[in-house]
């Protein structure tokens, strides 16, 4: 790249450096690519009142987009970056369109933009359907282009990203000074003589700025891992190669991969070694060893559980169950937005429990909001439409949609139409098999979409009143109970209850009385309060019943501001459908995200065998329980790599350790940290500390959490990044931490290098 040439992104300026050499005839998705450069104009709509003019551009980098008011000249304008487009969807795929009625554009003009953070999608109407066509195609390039980076092009994309941020003058180098203020953000804390040393050292030209190459080769040098470079050396040949039989031998005994065979480790270095002559001899060079150890085959997840492992044939009382509560929510539930998104986002998230609670609009039209309050509304024909349409993306297991209804009989009726005539043969209406005496499994139930409500007796041929309870009315404002949460009678459609075939509701009355008058057809609502309270003064009783009967639990209703309870001690007893607000970005919903990664996301987690059998109390727990699994899991953390800065402390370079917790049981719960390392958050290392054991009783209830932290003098210490895992999901041997924040949110390139054993106590084995 020179100094004053065209930026163009380090991956597509390698790319056509050798199409150049290959006398290379531009394809027409790279046409496309140059004519997006150029930019075109569209119609931004938010409504059928709603339309705007914008000019949208891309990057001459391909990494962003910029969006501009009404004319190319215009100052205010929006940019996109292209990493945060989640999704495109073609034509009428968002449910704005829907609601355009005659003011619809033609489908081939239309497209919507997911944004990651943003509520609503972009969504475009284009000049022509070539240009729709164009951009269309464009996009989806770029975006599959950075989803299937390597971890070779994942590390040049950050660093470029980071290059180009620094280069305050655009002149497509960095300045001595700009690099200072570089590496400062970056957390890196070097003296100015170590800083001008390097420098010279990597500057070429002679010019005293860095252009793109030169920074990355300085960057490499300072990114450099001693710790790995030391674990490579115990294992590789004289000449510094690393063998394939080596390869094989630490994969076995470093990282417990027993099945590890030779023809993998040559697939590994075919997949992993990027310089082209390592490669070809079949050998790994260090900086393939790097890359491996911070794919997902080196990551602390278990890469092979990123897949369905799981057993999915059991009923489906013996699974966890990805559940939302007020899933239309956007916000709080006195004020907040009611959004047909909400729906679609959580399904692409791998829920499989969404809530709906409906009431009488007009035109006959039922409608979804949260009853007695502010917030706005959507049609129930939009959210079905919605579970037809991306309800099966992410997860091909059951649907459950918790409908909380409130409509007239009339209304009930339309809501039934609906549901047969926008699900079709996905809707549940019969029982899979007539002669059961339990409940489906998740793998007999793919595909199908179940409706949890209210249902008439069998002998009723009509319309005719069951008992309801009314949760939308548990609202409490400032303390002040607005509405008291009531048990009534309602009339219910018998087209309606002809759609509920198997999570039937019925009011808890305690364990007796289930076992004496209900069935596994049955589900009962508890909310957060009467839940804990079973849990703590009947444990036994309370996993008992859950091993035959679903039950939902949601949060009580002074959480007007779609806070979280903590779901632990819900899942310790067996409830399957702990529903939690995912709108809110928390500690909760991220316990929640790391329940159901396990089993490839697909949203149904099977039990472990204590809640499936027996009567486990997992509050009163000995070393002598019938459920007990001793289990040791040893953690030593030896660095971490290029840690941000806390979003409230943009000036110091930060001064890391790390919290490792068991959560679990509460005779598992326990934690442990690091010692603080100062004034270093690019490449703290922890070489002297020692190895953290966690004593477990019951591992298989339980969630290791690595936590870094910023230690602050003067305040509360800050949270950096963390990661939550299942002990079940934990892979050995030396591994990375990929951070995140609370909200989920990848913080690449963050990491912790750590080390992990685990030993069960009774059979000497790991897992």
């Amino acid at each position: 790249m020179g100094k004053r040439g065209r930026k163009t992104s380090p991956e597509s300026e390698q790319v056509s450096f050798t199409k150049r050499q290959q006398g290379y005839i531009p394809t027409e998705i790279d046409m496309a690519l140059s004519e997006m450069e150029d930019g075109a104009y569209f119609v931004k709509v938010k409504s059928s009142r709603w339309r705007k003019t914008r000019h949208i551009q891309l990057s001459r980098d391909h990494l962003s987009m910029h969006v501009r008011h009404q004319s190319c000249g215009s100052k205010k304008h929006k940019l996109i970056d292209i990493k945060k487009l989640t999704e495109i969807r073609v034509g009428y795929q968002s449910p704005i369109w829907e609601n355009l009625g005659r003011k619809l554009p033609p489908s081939e003009l239309c497209f919507s933009l997911v944004i990651e953070d943003e509520n609503n999608p972009l969504n475009l109407v284009a000049v022509t359907p070539p240009s729709a066509q164009l951009w269309i195609k464009g996009l989806q390039h770029l975006n599959a282009n950075l989803e299937n980076l390597d971890m070779k092009g994942q590390q040049l994309l950050w660093t470029w990203e980071h290059f180009k941020a620094a280069d305050k003058d655009n002149s497509n180098s960095l300045s001595v000074k700009e690099v200072k203020k570089l590496l400062d953000k970056l957390n890196f804390a070097a003296t100015s003589k170590y800083v001008d040393k390097h420098l010279q050292e990597f500057d070429k030209s002679g010019d005293s700025h860095l252009s793109f190459e030169e920074f990355t080769d300085f960057f490499k040098k300072i990114t450099w891992r001693p710790e790995i470079e030391r674990l490579y050396k115990k294992y590789c040949d004289a000449d510094l190669k690393l063998q394939p039989k080596e390869l094989v031998r630490f994969l076995q005994n470093d990282q417990g991969m027993n099945d590890v065979t030779n023809k993998m480790a040559l697939e590994l270095i075919d997949k992993f070694e990027p310089d082209e002559e390592f490669q070809s001899k079949k050998v790994m060079s260090i900086y393939g060893f790097t890359y491996l150890l911070m794919s997902p085959v080196g990551d602390v997840f278990n890469h092979k559980h990123r897949q369905v492992v799981m057993d999915m044939t059991q009923p489906l009382s013996s699974y966890f169950i990805a559940s939302s509560h007020n899933t239309y929510l956007t916000h709080d539930q006195l004020f907040g937005k009611s959004s047909v998104e909400a729906y679609i986002r959580a399904l692409e998230k791998g829920c499989r429990c969404v809530e709906l609670d409906a009431w009488d609009g007009d035109d006959d039209e039922p409608i979804i909001y949260h009853g007695y309050t502010l917030t706005s509304k959507i049609k129930f024909a939009d959210v079905i439409e919605a579970v037809r349409d991306y309800g099966f993306k992410a997860s091909s297991y059951p649907v459950i949609l918790s409908l909380e209804n409130h409509c007239s009989v009339q209304q009930q009726n339309k809501m039934a139409e609906i549901l047969k005539n926008t699900l079709g043969s996905k809707l549940l209406t019969a029982p899979v098999d007539p002669q059961e005496n339990t409940l489906p499994s998740p793998e007999q139930l793919k595909g199908k979409v179940l409706v949890k409500g209210k249902r008439l007796p069998k002998e009723s041929e009509s319309d005719g009143e069951v008992s309801e309870e009314d949760e939308a009315a548990d609202v409490e404002e400032n303390g002040v109970k607005k509405h008291q949460k009531s048990k009534k009678n309602i009339k219910l459609s018998r087209a309606l209850s002809e759609c509920v075939v198997y999570a039937v509701s019925r009011h808890f009355n305690g364990f007796a009385d289930a076992e004496a008058r209900s069935d596994f057809h049955h589900i009962s609502s508890l909310n957060e309060d009467k839940a804990e309270g079973l849990a703590k003064s009947k444990p036994s009783d309370f996993v008992k019943h859950n091993q035959w009967q679903l039950v939902r639990i949601y949060p009580k209703g002074s959480r007007t501001n779609s806070s979280n309870y903590n779901p632990l001690s819900n899942w310790n007893v067996g409830c399957q459908i702990v529903a939690l607000n995912y709108q809110t970005e928390d500690e909760e919903t991220y316990l929640n995200q790391a329940r159901f990664r396990s089993n490839g996301e697909a949203g149904y987690v099977l039990k472990p065998p204590c809640l499936l059998e027996g009567n486990f109390d997992p509050i009163n727990i000995t070393k002598e329980s019938a459920a007990v699994d001793p289990t040791s899991v040893k953690v030593t953390v030896i660095s971490a790599q290029q840690l941000p800065k806390p979003p409230n402390n943009e000036n110091d370079v930060i001064d890391p350790y790390v919290v490792v917790s068991v959560f679990g049981v509460d005779a598992d719960r326990q934690s442990q940290k690091t010692s603080v390392i100062e004034d270093n958050g690019f490449n703290p290392m922890w070489m002297n500390d020692q190895p953290m054991e966690f004593n477990m009783l019951v591992p298989s209830l339980a969630f290791l959490e690595f936590k870094v932290m910023d230690k602050d003098s003067k305040g509360s210490n800050d949270l950096v990044g963390l990661y939550t895992v299942a002990v079940q999901d934990i892979a050995q041997g030396y591994r990375h931490v990929h951070l995140e924040t609370k909200g989920i949110k990848k913080l690449t390139p963050a990491t912790l290098f750590v080390h992990i054993e685990i030993e069960n106590k009774l059979s000497g084995t790991g897992f």
